[in-house]
């Protein structure tokens, strides 16, 4: 009867407490220290000769007010919002909804008609719903589906990129389209941050060479089979996302150096391979892709883009030539050369507001990399950030002449069709990895304190 009633107090004592706390995930750690403390309470009490109830009410006495415990612990694992980031997510989209609307009356002078300003609003619209949404998710349930997200990835990209199919990696749905290999780095690294961290299972009675097998499978063939498939699919932009994704997760996850270096050698050995053995168009491509290093020359060819990009800077001066300027000679300047036509349009100042954005976005995403703790989520939010760091950095490199001229465009800016919306969903897992930063071993740090 005595231990019903030892039971049923301490329950009713941890459900108040519990019922002042939203975080749900984290009742149960709380239940378990707040128990282990009255335990010890109650032991004391014994020892000095207390009966077992008495002592067990006085400890509950002693713990305090059920209310004020569960406020002290809400504060504690409250989740958190990161409002810097979404800040500067919606300066970024307030600057592109007027940036492609600008364009959409440059395009329509060129070529009669353009809707790409509604169809950005639709785009966004959708985009920070699912954002939002997203953003309430608990991201740890993706870790135990790692692998089948991954071979569902490298299966969907090499059916929509392979010969028999004749929608060159697209996906059609109704009358929008889905680039599948553009968002395929997203799907590939999330994946891998799972296999990653998962704890790796004990093999006792494998032989050394099957060990030998699954290590350099999950060091280096995990890594090097995307990025063959990649290559296939001719889209170099997404590779170097792949491959800066991957080094950063690396370094995030503080792999061994030989495994970062080995890791780094084999992707770029296999990129120049198949360079070297590849068809004519793509050494074109990559012809195009290197013509940066010489700009002064084939001004009309391959570094006629390059050329129009710098005039277009250069004779915007402070305070450019106006919204919505014509600008015939530049082409996709509504996608991959938006930054050049931002600074045509509001000059130089606009340029430079961007770039201070964009460093912004840096230095807090290094910021708040260091505070995230659980492995997981540490791995999914730095190498997430990572890829938008370099998609922000290199058009306003290429637009310059820094970098070369690639299918790179500025995120959340540049019209990129539906892809915008998927760049949403991976801002959304960031603010959901931020959101859940303080709800692991948070009432450790509490009790003790």
């Amino acid at each position: 009867m005595t231990q019903i009633r030892y039971q049923e107090d301490i329950k009713e004592f941890l459900k108040q407490v519990c019922s002042h706390i939203r975080a749900k995930e984290v009742h149960h750690e709380v239940k378990m220290e707040l128990e282990s403390h009255l335990q010890d309470i109650i032991e004391e009490k014994l020892d000095r000769g207390i009966d077992l109830n008495t002592a067990i009410q006085e400890a509950i006495s002693q713990m305090g007010a059920p209310d004020l415990i569960g406020a002290q612990f809400q504060r504690v694992h409250r989740p958190r919002t990161d409002w810097k980031l979404l800040a500067l997510v919606a300066c970024f989209i307030l600057l592109g909804l007027v940036a492609v609307f600008a364009a959409q009356t440059s395009i329509a002078e060129r070529i009669g008609s353009s809707t790409i300003g509604m169809k950005q609003v639709i785009y966004v619209f959708i985009g920070v719903l699912l954002m939002l949404r997203i953003r309430l998710f608990n991201y740890e349930t993706l870790a135990p589906y790692s692998w089948v997200l991954y071979i569902g990835t490298l299966i969907l990209l090499i059916f929509s990129t392979g010969p028999g199919y004749r929608m060159n990696g697209y996906l059609y749905l109704g009358t929008e389209m889905v680039h599948i290999v553009s968002i395929t780095p997203y799907l590939l690294l999330l994946s891998i941050a799972g296999i990653w961290t998962a704890r790796p299972a004990i093999q006792t009675t494998s032989s050394w060479m099957k060990r030998v097998t699954r290590s350099s499978f999950l060091n280096f063939g995990i890594l090097l089979i995307p990025c063959i498939c990649l290559l296939k699919a001719h889209s170099l932009k997404d590779l170097i996302l792949f491959i800066v994704g991957s080094a950063s997760l690396l370094l995030t996850l503080k792999k061994s150096p030989h495994i970062l270096v080995t890791h780094v050698s084999i992707l770029i050995g296999s990129m120049l391979i198949y360079l070297l053995t590849s068809s004519s168009h793509m050494n074109d491509k990559l012809h195009r892709f290197v013509a940066f290093l010489r700009p002064h020359e084939d001004t009309q060819g391959v570094n006629y883009v390059l050329t129009q990009s710098k005039e277009a800077i250069s004779s915007a001066s402070w305070w450019g030539h106006g919204y919505a300027s014509p600008l015939t000679t530049l082409p996709e300047l509504q996608s991959n050369m938006m930054f050049a036509y931002l600074i045509h349009c509001f000059g130089w100042i606009a340029g430079i507001l961007v770039f201070l954005m964009v460093i912004m976005f840096i230095f807090h995403s290094i910021q708040i990399s260091g505070k995230i703790q659980e492995t997981y989520g540490k791995a999914l939010h730095s190498t997430f950030l990572t890829l938008f760091v370099i998609q922000f950095i290199w058009p306003i490199l290429m637009s310059i002449g820094l970098a070369p001229i690639s299918a790179f465009s500025l995120p959340f800016v540049s019209y990129n069709g539906t892809h915008v919306i998927f760049q949403f969903a991976a801002i959304g897992l960031i603010l959901s990895v931020y959101r859940r930063k303080d709800l692991q071993g948070a009432s450790n740090r509490m009790i003790r304190t």
